[in-house]
């Protein structure tokens, strides 16, 4: 490969002269800036063209980082987008000159997007989603809005319920979701999904089960979802969904008690059961919203009519 001589001046204003290799390819870009061969700043940072093609190793000067801050382009000046995080929108100034931007994980929102070291950093304080692989209580693995430490073995997804609340859910081509419930704080549900949980962890161990446990947020505070995968195999898959019912009938999982008392409180479901009759099986809280949600308006007409007719029988 060519070899070419760039001539520049050290702190003290001493002249050297450096010799750089180049590809073909590299010396057909129209810049001899010293800062392009041997690193320093570049006025041009964010709107050069052919940085990637030059293997620019220059990172961005003041005047560089001003005027894509404030977006003060000349006419036919375009900011370079992967340098532009996706997250913050703000300008990336790389750590070292020619460092390359973070990337968003796969599976996350900003999957394949530039992220600065800012937005990558601080991403997973609030993650969407802490998996643990088989029984590892030390080593959790995070996913963020940009960054998966599950190496796309998992991917999470906003799921809205309404403008300003949702919640995450994951997906996987590796494991298949086989168990999944609500951790409600301070319900009587709590303690009994945790023997239930002890219970299978402790099964799966004897069985040798690859597994992973995912807790997803959710925009309620009170809520985090409780999520057992067992690796896609269809032995495996056999095993584990045995002993999930098996540990379910050990647990009283099916229990009314840990269905109700969630959306509405018991004593105001037992009198809409009441007030509807044997028109509707309505047993769970679920049941309930269910129905609401499929009737509307035409449910709560039902339950006034309802209430009406007991005041008359009085």
């Amino acid at each position: 490969m060519p070899e070419v001589g760039i001539v520049n001046f050290d702190d003290q204003g001493n002249l050297h002269t450096n010799m750089v290799t180049v590809t073909k390819e590299e010396l057909g870009v129209n810049c001899w800036l010293p800062a392009r061969f041997l690193g320093g700043e570049c006025d041009r940072y964010y709107i050069c063209r052919h940085a990637e093609k030059a293997n620019c190793k220059a990172g961005p000067s003041r005047i560089a980082r001003e005027k894509a801050e404030h977006e003060q382009l000349e006419q036919g000046e375009e900011l370079r987008q992967d340098l532009i995080c996706a997250v913050c929108g703000e300008p990336i100034v790389p750590a070292e000159p020619g460092e390359k931007p973070y990337s968003g994980g796969p599976g996350t929102a900003y999957e394949g997007q530039p992220v600065c070291d800012t937005c990558y950093d601080e991403d997973t304080c609030e993650p969407a989603a802490t998996i643990y692989y088989g029984a590892d209580h030390d080593e959790p693995h995070l996913i963020g809005s940009c960054r998966n430490e599950t190496e796309g073995d998992f991917r999470v997804r906003w799921h809205s319920t309404d403008p300003w609340r949702g919640y995450y859910e994951c997906e996987s081509g590796e494991y298949v979701e086989i168990f999944t419930d609500a951790i409600l704080s301070g319900h009587e549900s709590e303690e009994m999904l945790k023997k239930l949980y002890d219970r299978v962890l402790e099964r799966f161990a004897e069985e040798d089960i690859d597994f992973a446990r995912v807790f997803c947020r959710s925009s309620n505070v009170f809520m985090t979802s409780l999520e057992i995968w067992a690796r896609r195999d269809f032995v495996q898959l056999l095993k584990a969904h045995a002993i999930i019912a098996e540990a379910k009938g050990e647990v009283d999982y099916d229990n009314p008690l840990y269905s109700t008392g969630i959306l509405f409180p018991r004593e105001n479901l037992e009198k809409f059961k009441k007030l509807l009759g044997k028109r509707y099986e309505i047993t769970t809280d679920k049941d309930l919203a269910d129905l609401a949600a499929e009737k509307g308006d035409d449910l709560l007409r039902e339950i006034v009519e309802a209430a009406k007719g007991g005041l008359n029988e009085r």
